[in-house]
């Protein structure tokens, strides 16, 4: 059985180039990796501003094909943009089985309709920020990471259009991070009380508890966008640090005491797991962000109303802080590792098995 791994979004999506796409160490390419390593032939596919085929290598794991292909419907929003030339290879691949990563970009999407559902060929959902498109209906199996995904697609909503997803279809898929490169680091300065991290977008982020944190503490945040200049003019007392390159990111978390995602659309950012990794506690907003992505023992849930004195709190408090860091670096060695993602593998597998039986 062949599989394609294929990235709903486009690489540049996430403002990263082609090379930077290929160089990181992450769930993406260790899922595809670990599946070939288990006796499935696997590549790695996405949309980009050029055409690319390279090998990825990561230790002892099977080299991973990875095909970038240049996307030409790029009106819009980049989540949006597809690539005719990648739905042409999907069709001609003679690949038996299918993963998506990411739910409702529009590289998924048309890839499902145009090419998957018409051939009858199986496929995998794995859900990244969004949580519903109707293309849900007819996986395989649904990827889920955290059990807010679990509840939305399982149960019935106010949403009565959406299909309640069969929760023997459901399979929880850990986070993986590099732990060698997401590492603490003794010899980087604090420099700041808080660190973030993300897109410096419009009408997306929620940026406001940023600027209200830096009022009273030394925030610095990670990231590019077209807000970038905006917020720099508007708010010299925070650290605008722009894009920084995947191999310099644990430098920069570990600059912070604490990282701080204050945003409400991203219910798991891998920046959390990253953060978590580099023993820098992580904290948000306990009406996006539940137990099961940020245990008390290794950050802080807060609310709108306390987050500024709640975050201070821990910030004073030198042991508790300690502490905190200690046990998030030891959560993400014991559970979100690059081989955390096996069983969710194994399960998969399983259930494409189980499909082509009923179906043959």
């Amino acid at each position: 059985m062949n599989i394609v791994y294929v990235q709903s979004y486009p690489v540049y999506h996430d403002l990263i180039d082609e090379h930077e796409f290929v160089e990181m160490a992450n769930r993406d390419k260790w899922m595809p990796a670990l599946t070939s390593q288990r006796g499935y032939p696997s590549e790695l596919w996405a949309g980009g501003n050029q055409t690319m085929e390279t090998e990825w290598q990561y230790d002892n794991l099977p080299g991973l094909p990875v095909r970038i292909f240049k996307t030409d419907q790029t009106d819009g929003k980049s989540r949006n943009h597809t690539s005719r030339a990648l739905i042409q290879a999907a069709a001609e691949s003679g690949a038996d089985f299918f993963v998506i990563n990411g739910m409702d970009g529009g590289i998924g999407i048309q890839l499902v309709r145009e090419v998957l559902i018409p051939k009858g060929i199986p496929y995998a959902i794995v859900i990244g920020g969004e949580w519903y498109h109707p293309i849900v209906k007819q996986a395989v199996a649904v990827l889920y990471e955290t059990e807010h995904q679990f509840q939305q697609l399982t149960r019935r909503t106010i949403r009565f259009w959406r299909t309640v997803v069969p929760e023997k279809k459901m399979i929880h898929l850990p986070k993986s991070v590099d732990t060698r490169h997401f590492a603490p680091d003794a010899e980087t300065e604090k420099t700041h009380d808080v660190i973030a991290a993300g897109r410096l977008i419009s009408n997306y982020k929620n940026y406001q508890a940023l600027f209200e944190l830096s009022k009273k503490r030394k925030v610095g945040v990670i990231g590019g966008g077209p807000m970038l200049p905006l917020f720099r003019r508007k708010y010299p007392e925070i650290s605008w640090f722009g894009p920084v390159a995947y191999a310099e990111m644990p430098a920069y978390l570990n600059k912070g005491k604490v990282f701080f995602h204050s945003g409400y659309r991203d219910h798991y950012p891998r920046t959390i797991s990253e953060a978590a990794a580099c023993g820098v506690p992580p904290v948000a907003f306990d009406d996006i962000i539940q137990n099961d992505v940020i245990p008390e023992k290794i950050g802080l849930r807060v609310s709108k109303n306390n987050f500024v004195s709640r975050i201070s709190e821990l910030l004073d408090n030198s042991e508790e802080l300690k502490r905190k860091s200690s046990a998030a670096r030891a959560h993400a060695e014991k559970n979100l590792h690059h081989l955390s993602s096996l069983p969710a593998i194994r399960e998969m597998i399983s259930r494409v098995h189980s499909s082509r039986n009923a179906s043959g």
